[in-house]
């Protein structure tokens, strides 16, 4: 039973256990972020989510009014605090967890964001394909009318969502060792800064005596005398070596392609490539289809079951998918004359009000 104790006991702090066997370190889950490139990456993505206008529809028309609970989903704090809290939860841990509030008629009357860390789910079914979903949050149990489970990348069997961050946690962990190592390469006693050399034989003794004359302390600009032949050797690296530039660019590249941000955006150059206006005017379309579109579609499916029945909230992605000003009020005029958009339409989805009636339409 001792034994059962001590070995119950162990923790990763240990120093009984041999290096291979220690479980590995846990860092809470926004360690992440303090990595200047995952930083700028959530920040990139909170950025362009947030500032999408939100539309709302029913039965595939645009309505002109918004209802509250797309206006101010959590009545605590404003939908731009609220939408980003669900991003920065998608990519760091994969998962959002919303918990709606109904008064006592049963009307929904609010939502708040539950920090993903601290919800555990569990399946109550023995069916996979029929789960009867439990949520955990600090002690209260909650089923899934209460809680919509936003899932970044949904894998069958798995109770839980993927994030891109804790999916490929290696690189991500690889890039902080590196961050490590260099800010420890200038303050490490151990890294050799040089070496005395001769090309004579010289005892043990004499080599510790000209080591320590060699670091007396002394002025600032004195003289050093080594004496016997010797030669002081410095160890002199690059500049780009000491910073370890090119493994910071590699990392960079690599949390980029991780995140679906383009280089562009994430201020990094890409070896071989030609940047013109039409190849970044893509690449910001591909980064609203294929990256903003993972994001916003669940907290579309939010919005849904905050709303009454029959209405839909949905993001306006045509000014995002437009690079300037002439591209939209380019294609803005080809709807009009093609009859499928209206001024007022157009008006709208610029934030302009509405023409008065006798006004030119």
């Amino acid at each position: 039973m001792r034994l059962a104790g001590r070995v119950l006991t162990r923790g990763a702090d240990g120093t009984d256990m041999p290096d291979g066997i220690k479980p590995p370190k846990r860092g809470p889950a926004t360690e992440p972020l303090q990595l200047s490139t995952v930083f700028r990456g959530v920040q990139v993505l909170q950025t362009a989510i947030t500032g999408l206008p939100i539309v709302e529809q029913r039965g595939g028309r645009d309505l002109p009014d918004v209802s509250p609970m797309v206006l101010q989903p959590d009545v605590s704090r404003s939908r731009r605090d609220f939408i980003a809290d669900i991003v920065a939860s998608l990519v760091l841990d994969g998962n959002a967890f919303t918990r709606i509030v109904r008064d006592w008629k049963g009307e929904i009357v609010t939502c708040e964001m539950l920090p993903p860390q601290y919800v555990t789910v569990t399946d109550e079914s023995d069916d996979p394909a029929r789960p009867d979903l439990r949520f955990s949050y600090l002690g209260h149990a909650y089923t899934a009318d209460d809680v919509v489970h936003s899932k970044f990348l949904n894998v069958p069997g798995r109770l839980r969502g993927l994030g891109p961050i804790s999916a490929a946690r290696e690189e991500i962990e690889a890039a902080q060792l590196a961050r490590d190592y260099k800010a420890k390469f200038f303050t490490d006693g151990s890294n050799l800064k040089g070496y005395l050399r001769t090309s004579e034989n010289i005892t043990q003794e004499a080599a510790q005596q000209a080591k320590a004359s060699w670091k007396a302390s002394g002025e600032a600009g004195d003289i050093k005398v080594v004496g016997k032949n010797l030669e002081y050797v410095p160890l002199s690296l690059k500049p780009a070596d000491l910073q370890f530039l090119e493994t910071q660019k590699f990392d960079t590249t690599q949390i980029a392609r991780l995140l679906g941000i383009p280089a562009s955006i994430m201020l990094a150059a890409v070896d071989g490539s030609n940047l013109t206006y039409s190849n970044i005017e893509q690449s910001w379309i591909e980064f609203a289809d294929y990256t903003l579109a993972a994001y916003t579609g669940e907290i579309e499916e939010i919005f849904n079951r905050l709303l009454p029945r029959g209405r839909t909230a949905k993001f306006d992605w045509d000014s995002s998918q437009r690079a300037n000003m002439s591209d939209r009020y380019t294609a803005y005029k080809t709807a009009i004359e093609a009859g499928f958009l209206t001024v007022d339409d157009v008006r709208r989805k610029e934030g302009l009000p509405e023409l008065t009636k006798g006004e030119d339409q």
